[in-house]
């Protein structure tokens, strides 16, 4: 088989790296040709590095960050009683910014961090039509796709996929992104090839590497064939183990507080000081599902996730990179309002917390309204998940507008998560001056509105852009540097809520507009 056309197979397969740290089986792995148009695009990214933390099953939120002044909450989770699942307020973790919330007390590692401003904290998370299920509820937040929508290729695969077309024909030196474990989720696998590589261990496999012979067997066969596959498709193991093997030992200690998660955070950063030039790492951790056992199991659970970030951010600090990484949780779902007795069962809406540096620190939305739910008993959403991917993108790789189409189903409004400066993306301390847009006039709409704008710049390449609330762009128009307004004809649209935006790179300015007739 050609070189070409086993690299694509390979690349569309997800082979699982053969690599156990400090056990490394190396061969070679292929080098970008000079001046290729990936390198060229590659060599004009930013170096800012984004770890995922998933936090499978579904995490109760409410015991996370707790409304310690409601007694809502300490109704529904039946405090006092046998059945208690509450965190009692003299066990709350108070924190500046809130009078009403506070952290679970396992989260005290992460009190110097948000005391700090390198933790943010994005409140009621979910999407619309949340789904319960957890493995279609999963496959929405790593594909990035509407609730009725099934897509088998992840958010960020697609957004790689676009920006780099001749992967991979021409490959990187390092690897996209890299996932732990020993397959790839769905958020680094593309429509055409997989855009990250999974590490793990395959010594579980007969004979590798060694040259035994083969029964001549279909078997035997099977197992010829996988093992020239997991030969040939070495393609970053060089990378990979060079980086962690020359890294920098860590600066900071890993505690056994911190679990496997720790063990994982302290091996990415040995990586990122390696020199690997991976933009981004996926660590998945289970146990969430509580249903049952809850208070014991969440709160080792947040124990392990609080440590392990603070000592992973303690330790890029000290090794000195600590501006080009930030690292974020997931979670498919939140748990309900109420306790079932020992646990809570699937629900929607749930915080989603942000680590590093480059944030902006403190608490983004509104303290979970538990008098107005939905369902059986369940949080309203504030902002959608994939309000946090088009963040990630544009502020902190310095994706444009349109590297964000191909990754999510419509344009979402972005949130102020980064700082949103440094290499390679736009300072929006100095753009962002007087870049405004104002209501539209007349108000209500009917027919024809004029709506106010301001602070467009040379060089902005700034547009407007019409929505249905549900994100689905209806129109969209270059805005020219120096204009004052933008003129929409409004006649055809039903009478509802709308949503438009002034539009610039990073920065990013919505208001509603409501059509009346």
């Amino acid at each position: 088989m050609k070189r070409r056309k086993f690299i694509q197979r390979v690349a569309s397969t997800g082979i699982v790296l053969p690599i156990a740290f400090g056990f490394p089986r190396l061969r070679a792995f292929g080098q970008s040709p000079k001046g290729s148009p990936f390198t060229r695009l590659a060599a004009a990214e930013n170096d800012h590095i984004f770890v995922i933390i998933r936090l499978a099953g579904g995490h109760d939120g409410l015991n996370c960050v707790v409304p310690y002044t409601n007694d809502l909450y300490y109704n529904a989770r039946f405090a006092g009683t046998a059945d208690d699942l509450s965190i009692p307020a003299s066990d709350v973790l108070k924190f500046s910014g809130s009078n009403t919330l506070g952290f679970h007390p396992s989260f005290a590692p992460l009190l110097d961090l948000y005391d700090e401003g390198k933790m943010t904290l994005v409140q009621n998370v979910a999407y619309p039509g949340q789904n319960l299920s957890h493995f279609r509820s999963t496959d929405i937040w790593l594909s990035g796709s509407d609730a009725n929508v099934f897509d088998d290729a992840g958010w960020y695969a697609k957004y790689l996929e676009a920006k780099y077309p001749d992967y991979p024909e021409v490959l990187p030196a390092s690897p996209f992104a890299i996932e732990f474990g020993n397959f790839l989720s769905t958020t680094l696998i593309g429509e055409e090839n997989n855009m990250g590589i999974a590490v793990g261990n395959l010594d579980y496999i007969p004979g590798l590497p060694g040259n035994d012979d083969l029964a001549s067997t279909k078997a035997g066969e099977e197992e010829a064939y996988v093992r020239e596959v997991i030969r040939q498709s070495n393609i970053f193991s060089n990378a990979v183990l060079s980086a962690y093997v020359g890294g920098t030992d860590n600066a900071g200690s890993y505690t056994t507080a911190s679990g496997t998660l720790g063990q994982g955070l302290a091996a990415v950063a040995r990586m990122i000081s390696g020199g690997l030039d991976t933009k981004m790492y996926i660590l998945n951790v289970g146990g969430y599902d509580t249903h049952t056992n809850q208070l014991t199991t969440q709160a080792n659970l947040l124990s392990q996730l609080a440590s392990a970030i603070k000592e992973f951010q303690r330790d890029i600090e000290a090794l000195g990179f600590a501006d080009r990484v930030c690292a974020g949780t997931i979670s498919e779902f939140g748990r309900r309002v109420k306790s079932n007795g020992t646990g809570t069962d699937h629900g929607e809406a749930a915080p989603v917390f942000f680590f590093g540096h480059g944030v902006n620190g403190g608490i983004i939305g509104n303290d979970p309204n538990l008098s107005d739910l939905t369902g059986p008993g369940n949080l309203k959403s504030e902002y959608d998940f994939r309000q946090l991917y088009a963040s990630i993108l544009s502020q902190w790789y310095g994706a444009t507008e349109a590297e964000l189409a191909p990754a999510l189903p419509h344009s979402f409004d972005q949130l102020p998560i980064f700082k949103v400066s440094g290499s390679g993306v736009a300072d929006t301390d100095a753009l962002a001056a007087g870049f405004t847009i104002g209501q539209n006039m007349p108000n209500p709409a009917r027919s024809r509105v004029s709506i106010p704008v301001a602070g467009v710049k040379g060089g902005m390449n700034a547009r407007f852009s019409l929505y249905t609330v549900e994100g689905r762009e209806l129109l969209a128009q270059p805005v020219n540097p120096g204009q004052t307004s933008v003129e929409v004809d409004v006649s055809k649209l039903p009478s509802g809520t709308y949503v438009y935006a002034l539009t610039s790179g990073p920065l990013r300015r919505t208001r509603q507009m409501v059509v009346a007739r």
